[in-house]
């Protein structure tokens, strides 16, 4: 039997919220539901976190709908006009719950400066983004460049979609339309970067992975015949006593 849809609170989530195809069923979403049911088992009151790609901040949405308090948000995204829309939503969040601030910067911009560790770093739809899949030569120095952003038993999440094996090429030309439709070329101009090049990448850069979890990349999938239009969510973290 399917699960009940889920209610975002209109308090937390309408400035991230807009009228564009690809929040329409954003409350419906297996994602939303993933990222919702899994955050809260990696979040503590205090801690700092660093979104990366953080599109509108709607991560920053999740971890205040998470329940811990008192948080401290960094997010980095390099295009501008999502970075003005992100800042407007972190300044509609309690500020109780989370204070932040939106980087406009690549990621490996980001990385090229010192700054201090983080307790959680997420990235959910925007690591194909982040780093890209066909400049392999960087993938080691880069990953391992987030790894060491994490205090002593941190933890990184990564999410990102995925076509899984078995798909015929009539359903990889449904799901690249289907994604445009939703995102444009924000979401489909980079390749994607398979989930076990992720997994093999932080597990090289001293990272334990502690769950792996993949779920529909989209509502109504199967009605769409895309069922191999997958999201897979990878937990990592770094030992309390791992040298550097």
């Amino acid at each position: 039997m399917p699960k009940p849809g889920l209610t975002l609170a209109p308090e937390i989530y309408a400035a991230a919220l807009d009228d564009s195809p690809y929040f329409r069923f954003y409350e419906r979403s297996p994602v939303t539901r993933l990222l919702l049911d899994t955050i809260p088992r990696y979040l503590r009151d205090g801690a700092s976190v660093l979104d990366l790609g953080c599109g509108n901040a709607i991560g920053a949405c999740h971890l205040v709908a998470s329940g811990a308090r008192n948080l401290t948000y960094v997010g980095i995204d390099a295009d501008p006009a999502v970075c003005q829309w992100a800042r407007k939503v972190l300044d509609s969040l309690p500020s109780a719950e989370l204070r932040g601030r939106i980087v406009t910067q690549t990621l490996e911009e980001y990385l090229a400066a010192p700054v201090s560790p983080f307790d959680l770093i997420l990235s959910s739809w925007a690591f194909r983004s982040c780093v890209d899949v066909r400049r392999p030569q960087t993938h080691d120095a880069i990953s391992r460049a987030i790894a060491d952003l994490l205090a002593p038993d941190g933890v990184l999440l990564v999410g990102d979609s995925f076509i899984a094996a078995g798909a015929t090429s009539e359903e990889i030309g449904r799901i690249h339309r289907h994604h445009m439709r939703l995102v444009g070329e924000r979401g489909t101009g980079h390749p994607i970067f398979p989930p076990e090049l992720i997994a093999a990448l932080f597990e090289r850069a001293g990272l334990d992975r502690v769950e792996c979890l993949d779920v529909p990349a989209l509502p109504l999938g199967q009605f769409l015949r895309i069922p191999h239009d997958r999201f897979c969510l990878q937990v990592f973290r770094r030992r309390g006593d791992t040298a550097r």
